[in-house]
């Protein structure tokens, strides 16, 4: 991931590694390593400058200060409670959201809660099954998501890479990495050039589905995390 996101923002300033290495102040061997994803973690100070020496954007950013600079973030972040809880007026507000479809689900994207709304779009949650293995390996998903591949498939393989690397130590986490990549088309898309540097799902991005009703929707997904629990994240599902 970390290659993805510095090696297209390098050449979209049509830097080489050494001219890259010497705009950010380190050695070109450093930068390689870094550029190749094996140069551990770093300061803050040392990540602002090759942010702005390499101009990347709020996404590429976050990317990649949560991958080699994850050790300054909060603890609550970096080391979850596998087991929280859902609060009860959290629960309830998520079922409470009408008449849009919404859910909570954790960094593993496993389905906390939802609302009734959301059953119409992904009949599926009703059975506890996780959103990214969903996706990215039940058949359904090519038939029932519109541009599987490019709308939906190689964003949320991209958000997939990001946790798998941020939560490596997780059990849970790795399991479902583990049953994506047992797919030929997950190890594809996990290798694919073509990822995208977004983390997370764009509230101004339209996708397009067929629902359980067979109608098409096109709809916009909206991210928000809940500060009580803020390695969850609620969805909110609107008309686009």
């Amino acid at each position: 991931m970390i290659t993805h996101v510095l090696r297209a923002a390098r050449e979209r300033n049509g830097l080489s590694t050494d001219q890259a290495a010497e705009l950010c102040g380190v050695s070109g061997r450093w930068y390689r390593a870094l550029e190749n994803g094996n140069s551990g973690r770093h300061s803050n100070a040392l990540l602002t400058k090759i942010r702005s020496a390499l101009d990347l954007s709020e996404e590429e950013w976050l990317v990649l200060y949560r991958l080699v600079g994850a050790q300054d973030l909060p603890e609550e972040i970096m080391a979850p409670k596998s087991n929280t809880p859902v609060p009860p007026r959290i629960r309830t507000f998520v079922e409470g959201v009408e008449p849009w479809g919404a859910y909570l689900c954790d960094y593993r994207w496993d389905v906390l809660a939802h609302n009734r709304a959301i059953t119409r779009l992904f009949p599926w949650v009703k059975e506890g099954v996780n959103v990214m293995e969903w996706a990215l390996t039940n058949p359904d998903a090519l038939t029932s998501l519109i541009r599987w591949e490019t709308d939906w498939a190689l964003p949320m393989m991209a958000q997939l890479r990001l946790h798998d690397a941020q939560w490596k130590d997780d059990p849970r986490m790795q399991a479902v990495t583990r049953s994506i990549l047992s797919t030929a088309a997950g190890r594809r898309l996990w290798n694919s050039p073509n990822l995208p540097s977004l983390s997370y799902p764009a509230a101004e991005t339209t996708r397009h589905l067929v629902g359980s009703d067979t109608r098409l929707y096109a709809v916009s997904f909206v991210p928000l995390m809940p500060l009580q629990l803020p390695w969850y994240r609620f969805m909110a599902v609107m008309p686009a």
